[in-house]
C-alpha cells in the first residue's frame, strides 16, 4: 500500500519550528540545525524539504502573505461601512506586529534584493499588486457608497502600503523612537479622515 503523502504537512511543520527559532534568535542568528531540532527532524530531512534558509524564509512570507490577503478578503466581502473596515485591517496588522517583527530586517534585506535581482523582485510585486487590489477595492467600495471622496483608489491604495511599509523601514533602523503599532493605528485614522465626505 502506498505511504501517504504528508510533504505538505511536514513543511508546515518545518514553517512553525523556524518562525520560533527566528523569534527567539532572529533571521540571522538562527540556524537550519536549530530548525531542524526545534522540528524534530534530521539536518538532512530538513534539507530535504528546503535548500536553505532563504527558502525557508520565502515560504513563511508566502504564508503570512497569503493570510493578511485572506484576512483583507473577508473584510471586502463585509457590509459595513469602509472606514471600519481600514480600521479592522490596521488593527489587524498591529496586532500581528509582535510575533512578526524579526522579519522586518528580513524584509528589508529582500526590498534591497529586489533592486538587482528579478526573482526577489517578482516575489514582492505578486504580494503587493494582490495586496494592492484588495486594498485599492476596498475604497473603491467607500467611494461607490458616498463614505469617500472621489479618490483614484490605486493611489490611495499606495499610500496607505506605503505608511505600512515605511513604518516598518523607520522602526528597523531607529526602534526607540518608532512606535509603530501606535503610528499606524494613528496614520490610519488621519487617511480614512482624509478620504471621508463630511
Amino acid at each position: 500500500m502506498p505511504r501517504p503523502d504528508v510533504s505538505d504537512e511536514r513543511k508546515l511543520q518545518i514553517i512553525n519550528a523556524a518562525m520560533q527559532v527566528f523569534t527567539r534568535k532572529g533571521y540571522h542568528s538562527a540556524t537550519m540545525p536549530e530548525i531542524a531540532a526545534e522540528a524534530g527532524l534530521s539536518v538532512g530531512g530538513l534539507y530535504w524539504y528546503f535548500k536553505g534558509k532563504d527558502a525557508v524564509v520565502a515560504a513563511i512570507l508566502a504564508q503570512l502573505f497569503d493570510a493578511d490577503l485572506d484576512a483583507l478578503a473577508i473584510l471586502l466581502a463585509e457590509e459595513r461601512p469602509a472606514a471600519e473596515r481600514l480600521l479592522a485591517f490596521a488593527q489587524h496588522s498591529v496586532a500581528t506586529f509582535d510575533e512578526q517583527r524579526w522579519l522586518i530586517p528580513v524584509g528589508i534585506d529582500l526590498y534591497g534584493a529586489a533592486a538587482h535581482d528579478a526573482q526577489a523582485r517578482g516575489f514582492i510585486q505578486r504580494y503587493l499588486e494582490r495586496y494592492r487590489e484588495a486594498l485599492a477595492a476596498l475604497i473603491a467600495q467607500g467611494i461607490e457608497r458616498g463614505e469617500f471622496h472621489p479618490v483614484r483608489p490605486h493611489d490611495a491604495a499606495n499610500a496607505l502600503l506605503a505608511m505600512e511599509e515605511g513604518l516598518s523601514l523607520l522602526w528597523a533602523v531607529d526602534p526607540d523612537n518608532i512606535r509603530y503599532r501606535e503610528g499606524f493605528a494613528v496614520g490610519v485614522q488621519l487617511f480614512i479622515d482624509g478620504l471621508r465626505r463630511i
